[in-house]
C-alpha cells in the first residue's frame, strides 16, 4: 500500500488535544503522523498566532515532515483556518503525489474550500452537506478499534457531554433540565469560549474525557447549526458500547443505528428517554465497527483515482 503521511491539526506542544492523543495510535505500518507545526516553546507558538493575524506566513515553524515529503504517495492534512500548510504542500507537490485536505470539522470552521479548490489538492469531508455544497469527496468520521476505556474513579452519571459551547448553551441547558426532571444524573462540561479565559471551565484532556465516558451510561451529541456529519461523540458511543443521545436526524440511516442504542432528539419522544436509558445495549458487529476504524478510513482514500 502507498506510504501515507497524516498531518494532524495539533502543534507539537499541544499535548492535551485530541489530535495529539490520537497521534500515538496512528503511527503504524505505512502510516506516519506529525504535527503541522513545530514550536521550540510556547513563546514561538504565541508569536506565530500574533503574526498570523496580520497575514504573515508561518512556514518558519512547519514541522520536520517537510524534509522528507517526496517519500510519501499520499499526504492527508487536517483543514484549519490557516492556509500555510496546504499552500506549502501544493507548491511542493511531487509528480503522482496526492495531497488530501481533510475537513474533520464543518467547512465554515476551516479554510474556505472555494479558496483552495484549484490548488491541486483533493477536498474531502466528513459532512455530507459540505460535500454536496462544495463538490467534495466523502469519507466517514474515524476512531480506533483498539482503544480501550480507562478504569475511572469519576462519579457514575447517566448522561455525559463535554465540549465548547459553540452557540449551543441554551439548547444544552434545556436538555440538562429535561434529564434532571426524569431523575437521571447529567454531567455537562461546557467550556464557554465567549467568557473571559479566567472564567471558563478548564478544558479536559482527552484522557480525562475518556474517564468520564467510562463512568457514564450515555454520551450526548449536539451538532452545531449547519453541521451534518458524525462527530467524535458518535464514534465514542459506538466503539465503547454507550448509549447515544443526539439531534442528528440522519443517524437513523446509519449502518449501526438501533433504537435501543440511539435516542434521536426531534424523532423520539422525550417521555420515553428514561425507558430508553434502562433498555440493554444491542451489540454492533465488529465488521461494522471496523468500517469506522482509522486504518479502514485511510484505505478508503486509496479507492479514488488520483487527480
Amino acid at each position: 500500500m502507498d506510504k501515507v503521511l497524516f498531518l494532524n491539526r495539533a502543534t507539537d506542544i499541544s499535548v492535551s488535544t485530541v489530535s495529539a492523543f490520537f497521534s500515538k495510535l496512528m503511527n503504524k505500518g505505512n502510516i506516519s503522523t506529525c504535527a503541522q507545526y513545530h514550536f521550540p516553546n510556547s513563546f514561538h507558538q504565541k508569536l506565530w498566532r500574533i503574526l498570523g493575524l496580520v497575514g504573515y506566513s508561518g512556514n518558519l515553524w512547519l514541522g520536520d515532515w517537510k524534509k522528507n515529503l517526496s517519500s510519501y504517495s499520499i499526504i492527508i492534512v487536517c483543514a484549519t483556518k490557516n492556509k500555510d500548510v496546504i499552500k506549502y504542500l501544493c507548491k511542493n507537490k511531487q509528480p503522482g503525489q496526492r495531497i488530501i485536505l481533510w475537513y474533520w470539522n464543518p467547512a465554515f470552521c476551516c479554510i474556505d474550500p472555494e479558496l483552495v479548490k484549484n490548488w491541486g489538492c483533493e477536498l474531502w469531508s466528513f459532512d455530507a452537506n459540505d460535500c454536496d455544497k462544495y463538490n467534495m469527496f466523502y469519507n466517514t468520521t474515524y476512531y480506533f478499534k483498539d482503544l480501550q476505556l480507562p478504569k475511572s474513579k469519576k462519579e457514575k452519571v447517566d448522561v455525559f457531554f463535554c465540549g465548547l459551547s459553540k452557540g449551543r448553551n441554551s439548547f444544552l441547558f434545556t436538555i440538562q433540565n429535561r434529564v434532571e426532571k426524569m431523575q437521571l444524573v447529567p454531567y455537562f462540561h461546557i467550556v464557554d469560549e465567549q467568557l473571559p479565559i479566567e472564567e471558563q471551565k478548564p478544558r479536559l484532556s482527552y484522557q480525562e474525557n475518556l474517564e468520564y465516558i467510562s463512568s457514564c451510561k450515555a454520551v450526548l451529541d449536539i451538532l452545531q447549526e449547519g453541521q451534518n456529519g458524525m462527530t467524535l461523540r458518535v464514534m465514542e458511543a459506538l466503539f465503547f458500547q454507550k448509549k447515544l443521545i443526539t439531534n442528528q436526524l440522519s443517524l437513523v440511516k446509519a449502518d449501526f443505528y438501533h433504537p435501543n442504542n440511539i435516542f434521536i432528539i426531534g424523532k423520539d419522544n422525550w417521555n420515553n428517554l428514561k425507558s430508553f436509558m434502562s433498555t440493554p445495549i444491542v451489540p454492533i458487529s465488529e465488521e461494522i465497527k471496523y468500517k469506522y476504524d482509522f486504518f479502514s478510513w485511510v484505505e478508503r482514500f486509496g479507492e479514488k483515482v488520483s487527480l
